[in-house]
């Protein structure tokens, strides 16, 4: 357990021995101030996990203290526990709570009882501490995945398109190769075109998380446009067709919310039925304060029990048996709306086919611009 400070504050030097008496057996670090200037001069330098201020002082007194306590980003978290011999009075208290107090205790207090409630602060600062360097490590250890992600993405795309390369010049250059040896090549070019795509898929995937902190008002209809852009060369050769309702603005990151519609409306292309055409319809709703969007299609459907695995990673189910794919896609999108601040969830849509739902922040005030 971390040692934290505690912060006493009383101008009767006999007040403060019998606060460190009664406080001594938490075993943490008691500093003593002997008026509001001095208390505001050790919160200038130090963090305390608790403020016992006594209300009467002479000069500034606990109130103004507490007011400018709490007036400081610095300090204006820490509990303050008054302790007063004399304003017991109701107004009194309520005035202590209006300037930000946890607790009014009478003089003579009974130590058993103060330090229970001490205790408490000092076990939630302890806790908060643990949790803020968790924080910082989880933090440290993602950046370093994301860069470990980008150089492996790097080195391992380098050689590949090396291989890429020699193996379509053995196709172009050598007409008179046996129709084994070119199988044998055509093959080892659609692997290495797949290795690719699970390099670029690693890589958004983990590059996804980024979206927190590069928020703006995006308009989501031109997002959608941009992805059936991207997408255009499957779109039509799956003769589909995407039609968008009345779409709203919300704090995303626009190339995000690109990849987002792309990934979702590309893994309706993709798992289509084969021998009918296909339509999908992206559509949003108000909900509170989010959006919620559907992105439909009426493809082959997804089954009930599939429909929680759908974006765990490298899953792929039944309907993706003979067709290509990495498992990455949806799995990348999930990462997404969650950096957003929403959800996203799947479920079989009426007369057959999926629904992809997730939810947006509606609030565009807070994004950045």
């Amino acid at each position: 357990m971390t040692t934290a400070k505690i912060l006493l504050v009383d101008d009767k030097e006999a007040n403060l021995v019998a606060l460190e008496a009664a406080l001594r057996p938490l075993e943490q670090e008691l500093v003593a101030a002997r008026s509001g200037e001095e208390a505001l001069r050790c919160l200038l330098h130090d963090d305390f996990a608790v403020i016992l201020l006594d209300v009467q002082m002479p000069g500034m007194d606990g109130f103004e203290t507490a007011a400018q306590i709490k007036e400081r980003e610095r300090s204006r978290e820490i509990p303050i526990i008054f302790l007063t011999a004399i304003s017991r009075e109701m107004h009194n208290q309520l005035r202590g709570y209006e300037v930000g107090a946890v607790d009014y205790i009478a003089k003579p207090f009974d130590p058993w009882v103060l330090r229970s409630k001490v205790a408490v602060f000092v076990d939630l600062y302890d806790k908060t501490h643990r949790l803020e360097a968790q924080a910082t490590r989880l933090a440290q250890s993602n950046a370093e995945l994301e860069q470990f992600a980008e150089i492996v993405s790097h080195d391992l795309r380098n050689p590949l398109v090396s291989v890429v390369g020699y193996l379509q010049m053995l196709v172009d250059d050598h007409d008179d190769l046996p129709d084994e040896a070119t199988e044998f090549i055509q093959r080892a070019l659609q692997a290495a075109e797949s290795m690719g795509k699970l390099i670029d898929d690693l890589l958004g995937y983990a590059m996804a998380g980024r979206t927190v902190g590069q928020l703006r008002a995006t308009d989501t209809g031109q997002a959608v446009d941009r992805a059936v852009s991207n997408l255009h060369a499957e779109i039509e050769r799956a003769g589909a067709t995407v039609k968008t309702g009345a779409l709203p603005t919300v704090r995303a990151d626009s190339s995000q919310l690109t990849r987002l519609f792309q990934n979702v409306i590309g893994n309706s292309v993709k798992y289509r039925h084969s021998d009918r055409p296909l339509e999908v319809a992206v559509d949003a709703e108000r909900d509170g304060d989010h959006w919620r969007f559907a992105v439909t299609d009426h493809g082959p459907g997804v089954a009930p029990e599939e429909a929680g695995a759908m974006f765990d990673r490298f899953y792929r189910g039944a309907s993706a048996t003979g067709r290509p794919g990495t498992g990455l896609g949806l799995a990348i999108c999930k990462k997404v709306v969650e950096g957003h601040g929403g959800r996203i969830w799947a479920e079989p849509a009426d007369g057959g086919g999926t629904v992809v739902r997730f939810t947006l922040p509606a609030d565009v005030s807070k994004a950045q611009n």
